[in-house]
């Protein structure tokens, strides 16, 4: 545990760099996977979905007109890199540019998830993640640091608790069925894909399969523990990594985004700042 506890962010100004850092490379990911507003520039399909802050963005019409502009998408495709790079040197010093920032990022994400057609439940986490940088008062930034890494715990439990609710968790050997669903199009189209190699092992035992949906419902619900102690923070940091390389490897499901908030089980100087 004296090991892990290296690995600790112990000030607030290297907790920042660390955050934008990551949220950088997120970035740099997205680039490569071609999603930022230029690469779907005139897209005519939207897809508002059932969430109301969509639907009201559309009923304002700024993303049908950022959309529609390539100098627009363009100017705030830039303008998102700027201000995050901006962040990184500044969210400690200048709270402004992190709110100026979260704007640019939330209009950014509306038009683009409005018209890829494909919502993102990570959105609100990175939303979260870089809200305590927006408080220029030292006792906001904590108590907003303590409700993003809460928000953490809540998805991760939540998410186990439904799986149980809904029954899912009690019958683990349908995971092989759901596999089957999930890899089809690989199956087909590229057999040699990583995810579909290690899918197909536990295709072919069942029982496998559901001791491994058992592991990641019992890893997600491990989760409770925090809302009680920090004192395995670090433990639940590593159980994350885990957890979203593992569903990224099995299922293909992209679990990266909720990394950021992870980075707030390591931040440390709260609980050294109080207990002396």
């Amino acid at each position: 545990m004296k090991y892990l506890q290296r690995i600790s962010i112990h000030d607030k100004v290297t907790f920042a760099k660390v955050v934008f850092a990551y949220y950088i490379l997120l970035l740099l990911f997205r680039w490569h996977s071609s999603a930022f507003l230029t690469n779907i520039f005139a897209q005519p399909l939207q897809s508002p979905g059932a969430d109301n802050a969509f639907w009201l963005s559309h009923i304002i019409g700024f993303p049908q007109y950022i959309i529609q502009q390539y100098w627009a998408s363009l100017l705030l495709d830039i303008s998102l890199v700027v201000f995050a790079i901006a962040c990184f040197f500044m969210a400690t010093k200048k709270p402004v540019v992190c709110i100026v920032f979260i704007i640019i990022y939330i209009t950014h994400r509306i038009t683009l998830e409005s018209y890829a057609c494909s919502h993102t439940k990570s959105m609100a986490a990175i939303f979260m993640a870089f809200l305590p940088f927006c408080c220029s008062k030292e006792r906001n930034f904590y108590l907003t640091f303590e409700f993003s890494r809460f928000f953490l715990l809540y998805i991760m439990v939540a998410s186990a608790f439904f799986k149980m609710y809904n029954g899912m968790a009690l019958q683990p050997n349908l995971f092989a069925t759901t596999l089957i669903n999930q890899h089809i199009d690989v199956a087909i189209n590229q057999p040699t894909n990583i995810s579909y190699q290690i899918a197909s092992i536990l295709i072919k035992y069942p029982i496998i399969a559901g001791i491994s949906y058992t592991a990641l419902v019992i890893v997600q619900a491990f989760f409770i523990i925090g809302f009680f102690t920090k004192k395995i923070d670090i433990i639940l940091f590593i159980l994350l990594l885990c957890f979203t390389i593992s569903t990224y490897l099995l299922m293909r499901i992209y679990n990266f985004d909720i990394i950021i908030l992870g980075l707030f089980l390591l931040f440390s100087a709260y609980n050294k700042k109080h207990e002396h």
